[in-house]
């Protein structure tokens, strides 16, 4: 009779085994989630002026005139983000000691993306959008 009273008590300590082996992967695969590579503005308009293309079936001269007003607006807003960022790093170094200072500089040059459309100097935008094919309003 007491053998019987085992297979219970088996069944009940696996089955909390897996409940909480089940929650603990759950929970390390939301912890360790990876966000997804960030597109680049190119990339962005291309896909945008895509959808635009698709959704309103633009004429040809509406893609070449909506593409230019996407890039300028781009344009304009990568030299808001730099000004923006360069009075940041300021009021960041002014609450640091001059140690924590030259360390900041270092981190700032470290982490900052590499690449022309970094260094303080954004590369103006393009119209590199291709447009619908020709005789046919949209793609």
């Amino acid at each position: 009779m007491n053998s019987w009273k085992v297979i219970p008590a088996v069944l009940v300590i696996f089955g909390a085994g897996v409940l909480t082996g089940g929650l603990l992967v759950d929970h390390v695969v939301h912890e360790h989630r990876t966000l997804p590579a960030p597109r680049s503005p190119e990339t962005w308009r291309r896909a945008f002026i895509g959808h635009l293309d698709k959704v309103l079936k633009l004429t040809p001269e509406q893609h070449a005139a909506i593409s230019k007003i996407v890039a300028e607006g781009q344009e304009k807003n990568r030299e808001i983000w730099r000004q923006e960022m360069e009075q940041v790093h300021q009021r960041i170094r002014a609450e640091l000691t001059t140690e924590q200072q030259k360390e900041f500089d270092t981190m700032v040059r470290q982490f900052a993306p590499h690449g022309p459309a970094h260094n303080n100097t954004p590369p103006p935008a393009t119209n590199d959008v291709p447009p619908p094919p020709a005789g046919e309003p949209g793609a």
